[in-house]
Order: structure tokens, then sequence, then C-alpha cells
């Protein structure tokens, strides 16, 4: 046999193997309904998502785990026209699909996002579909499921006259919101903006924010979202901040909760003469700057969470600042698949500078603390040469060495506050949530003066300070129920 006869023979010879293996493959398809597919989800639930507002993809996997291939008949997305839901199946985008092979102990990915219609109602509307698939006859489903939120959109919007916001209906926010400076913005308790990548909320008139301890005024980004397990809803950088700007006085935030920005508060250069801003029940977390920047401003708050920045929780310059029964605990920080570094400033900066001269801080019944305490220095404080800054510590517990003198009177020196949860990693996954409240060893326990806790009977909680004979410090109330 010659050379090229020997070639075609055994070309035509291994192709035919070749040929009967991938017949095998994919013709050999099992017809007994008991060889089911198998998936990685029973229900496919999306967080609460926005109405009109198309959301990031979700996705599942199918399997086959039988010994034989399979061919699914049919993939069908059941209610397409209602749901608003919309699926790709390995690559291919539509509602219905037929004929899909999967092989033996291999796997095909289905994704799925949602763009909800309006439900008409100021409250939350579960929408739920299903996956159905077909295989020898036999049906498999997949459920879909998300609450929708109606909400308003705001694009690029400017309020030049006094206005009220009601909270009966959450506001997502693009571009920035700005209230002009002849504009006074009040907002009625319960109220949720939702604020869009790097927008901002520019305030040139007066911001009054007004919740209460049942309906807190909450200000956070628009994903709703997971990224490496852990919900946007706790990762900082989602939009841009709060900028008070020059123009603007005597601004008031009542139970707010306000999270997850660039920046958290920035006060614009002004007179200390009148107030800039004033914040009672405040929670302020979560930024991927610093969180209070303030340049020579009248900035005073009582019964507030400072937590959490990669810069520092106050940077303050110039002007005249006082904290009573407030929180400060910086405990930024994640593993480095997530790209959000660590705290690298201080806890608490004070400084003069040439331009702003003077400053007073007064901190009473505080707690300050954070991840960057232990080792390094929490506070810094940076008169100018021409400047001078006067500073109090009244019944606070900060993280430096010290010891009491005219400046810091009955402070607690270096000694952990024993915070109920800071630890962000639980079962094996990153959580990211931080309870500040005291653990029943707390050294902060029973440690606050009485004559400044009176004026604030009751924590950011509502819990009595007083209940248990003396009050602690920090913005949170010792109480067995924790």
């Amino acid at each position: 046999m010659s050379i090229t006869r020997k070639f075609i023979f055994f070309g035509a010879f291994f192709l035919a193997i070749f040929w009967s293996a991938c017949k095998d493959d994919f013709d050999n398809y099992s017809a007994n309904p008991n060889d089911r597919l198998s998936f990685s989800v029973d229900t496919l639930r999306f967080d609460t998502i926005l109405s009109t507002i198309n959301t990031s993809v979700n996705a599942f996997m199918v399997y086959n785990r039988n010994k034989k291939p399979l061919l699914i008949s049919s993939i069908r997305l059941r209610n397409a026209d209602a749901g608003g839901y919309k699926i790709n199946v390995d690559g291919r985008a539509g509602a219905s699909f037929q004929d899909v092979e999967i092989r033996v102990n291999d796997s095909l990915y289905v994704f799925v996002d949602i763009k909800p219609k309006e439900n008409g109602i100021n409250q939350l509307l579960l929408i739920t579909d299903y996956i159905d698939f077909t295989t020898n006859g036999v049906q498999q489903s997949v459920v879909l499921e998300a609450h929708t939120q109606d909400v308003t959109i705001w694009k690029g919007l400017t309020i030049f006259s006094d206005t009220i916001l009601t909270g009966e209906k959450p506001c997502l926010i693009y571009d920035s919101l700005v209230i002009a400076e002849s504009a006074s913005v009040k907002v009625e308790a319960g109220a949720t903006w939702f604020m869009h990548a790097k927008a901002e909320i520019i305030v040139k008139g007066r911001l009054q924010l007004l919740g209460t301890l049942e309906k807190p005024v909450t200000i956070r980004g628009d994903r709703m979202d997971r990224l490496v397990g852990v919900s946007y809803d706790l990762i900082p950088g989602q939009w841009g901040g709060i900028r008070i700007d020059s123009t603007s006085f005597n601004n008031v935030f009542e139970h707010a909760r306000i999270r997850n920005a660039y920046y958290g508060l920035d006060l614009r250069p002004s007179e200390p003469d009148e107030s800039k801003l004033f914040l009672k029940n405040v929670v302020l977390t979560n930024c991927k700057g610093t969180l209070v920047n303030s340049v020579n401003c009248r900035f005073t708050a009582e019964n507030c969470e400072f937590s959490n920045a990669r810069g520092a929780l106050l940077d303050l310059m110039g002007g005249d600042y006082e904290f009573t029964h407030c929180t400060l605990a910086n405990y930024y920080g994640s593993p480095a698949e997530l790209g959000w570094g660590s705290t690298n400033n201080e806890t608490v900066i004070l400084s003069t500078t040439e331009d702003y001269p003077s400053e007073e801080a007064i901190f009473r019944n505080t707690i300050i603390w954070g991840s960057k305490a232990n080792g390094s220095s929490g506070i810094r404080i940076n008169p100018h040469e021409t400047g001078a800054i006067t500073f109090r510590f009244d019944h606070c517990l900060l993280p430096d060495e010290g010891e009491d003198d005219n400046d810091f009177i009955q402070c607690i020196w270096n000694k952990n506050p024993k915070f109920v949860d800071i630890d962000y990693v639980k079962n094996n996954q990153y959580e990211f949530f931080y309870d500040f409240r005291l653990d029943s060893i707390s050294p902060a326990r029973n440690a606050a003066d009485p004559v400044y806790s009176i004026k604030l009977p009751y924590d950011l909680n509502g819990v009595d300070r007083f209940a248990d004979g003396e009050p602690d410090l920090g913005a949170y109330e010792w109480r067995i129920e924790n």
C-alpha cells in the first residue's frame, strides 16, 4: 500500500472514530424522563429595585449531571410581556429558545435582568416570573423574584423657591440636586433619596432634613445589586456627597441616615458667627474620602454617629465646633479584591491657617476611636504659627496615651471602647455590618457627665440614658437587650 493510500485510509479511519464520538455526544440524547436538569438556584432573587430602571445582570447555572447528553426542547420566560424580565441563554437574548443541547457533565449560563414598569403605588411590589425548561416532556422551572419600588426621577434639578418634599415616594437623583441661594427646602420624615453615580447635593440656600426616630430621612446610593457577595448599599464611593456652600447657613439635619458617598459633608468657608449646620440623631457613615470637611464654620452635632471613612472622620479648619454624645469610630478597610483601601488618616484633625487663624472645638461625652488608633495618634492638632486652637475634651474616651489637664477633663485614655460588633467577616463572607453600640464590659459605660446628658436624655436609638442610673459615653446607651 502506497504512503498516500495509507494516509487516506488512516485519515478516514480516525475521522470515522471522531464522527462516531461526536455523534454519541451530540445526537445520542437521553429520552428518559427521569434524567433531569440541575440548577444552581431554585429561585433567583433580586434586591429591591427601582421601577423603570434597568437592573444589573444576575445569573444562574444549568447543569447536566446525567450519563447522557440532554436536548432541552424548550426554554421559555413564562410571562415575557408582563413582568419586565429579560433573559439570555449562553449568549443568546430572547424570551424563548428551542432545542438547546447540553453535554454530559456540562453546563450553561442563564443571565437575567429586569426593567420593571411603574407600580402606581407608593410601596414595594413583588414581581414574580418563571423560566420553564422542558426536557423529554418534563417541565422544570426556576423562579424569578424582585421587589420593585416606584421613584420620582430628578435629572439636574435646581430648586429656586421654598419647597416641602414629602416622604411618600423615593427620589432618584441624577447629576446633582442644587438648592439655590433663594430657596429653603424641608424634607419630611420617611423620605429616601437614591443618588446615582457621582451625583451630589449642593446647598447654596438652606436644607432641613426632618426625620423622626420611626421614619428617618435616608440618603444613599442607587445600586441594589452585589459586588463579590457584598451589597452595594455597604460599599463606599457610590455617589458624590453633600456640599454646603459658603452662602448657606442654618441647615438642620435630624434623624437622618447618610451613607456610601465619596465624601460625606463638605462645608465650604464661612463666618462662624452664624450656624452653618446642626446635626442631631444622625448617622453619617461609609465614605471613600473624608467624612466631614469643614472650613471656618459653626457646626454642632448631638447624638450622632460618624463612622468609617478612608480619610479623617472630622477634618476641621478654623471655625467653632461642638460635639456632644457622639460616637466617632473609624474601622474603614477591605480585602484587596474589593479595592477600597484602608484608612490612612487620624480620626480627628483640628487645624488653623493664616486665613483661618482661630478655632474652638469642644467634645463632651464623646467616644473617638478606630482601627488606626492603636499605635498612632487618633487626634491631630495643627495650629498655624499665627493662629491658635482652643479645644476641650470633657468626659471623652480617646485613642491616645495622655493625662488630664485643663484641656482634657476626666477622659478615658487609650482603652478600647468594646463596641458590639466591628468584624466585617461573618461565616467566611464579607458583611461590613458594624454595630457601634456598647458591649456590657465597655469602659465607656456610666462614664458620661450627667450635666450634658440631661440635655440629651435619649440616645440615637431613643434609649433612656438614665434608665440604669448613669449615662454612657457616645451616641448609644447600653441596655441589657444589646
